[in-house]
């Protein structure tokens, strides 16, 4: 089946941890290694032609943002999941301030996020939703169903 995989989530809440542990098999497309929408478009569009599933590891705080990647990929016949990385800010902030070099984010991006993020819904085009949390506890991710999930966060 062709997949495609929506990340939805602030910066430093797990979302490449959460690929590379999970989803590695996949393209992984996201803007921190392609740098522009450029790239990003030109291998969005190649794995849709020759049906390879993928991974699309950005924020997509918006509707509007994870339409770029939802529409054409529908239109392909693709199975399309996404993921919802439900995080505190304060949370992110703390693993942030652990990265380095181009990894680490200003605050400031963290809470330019945070002010548009809009859950996700399966009105967008979704064929599975999920929630997931970093169990800090036993340093692994927590993943529930959408339709089960409490209101909060």
């Amino acid at each position: 089946m062709k997949t495609a995989v929506i990340f939805i989530g602030l910066q430093a809440s797990g979302k490449t941890t959460f690929y590379n542990k999970y989803l590695n098999g996949l393209v992984h497309i996201n803007l921190d290694t392609l740098h522009t929408r450029n790239a990003e478009a030109k291998v969005l569009t190649d794995c849709i032609e020759k049906g390879i599933s993928f991974a699309v590891d950005n924020t997509d705080p918006t509707a509007e943002d994870r339409q770029r990647y939802i529409s054409p990929a529908k239109a392909a016949g693709y199975h399309i999941t996404g993921y919802y990385f439900s995080s505190a800010v304060s949370g992110c902030r703390e693993r942030n301030a652990q990265r380095e070099g181009k990894a680490k984010v200003p605050d400031a991006a963290i809470y330019s996020t945070i002010k548009k993020l809009e859950r996700p819904t399966y009105g967008e085009g979704f064929d599975e939703l999920f929630y997931v949390r970093i169990d800090s506890e036993n340093n692994d991710f927590i993943i529930s169903p959408w339709d089960t999930e409490e209101a909060g966060t």
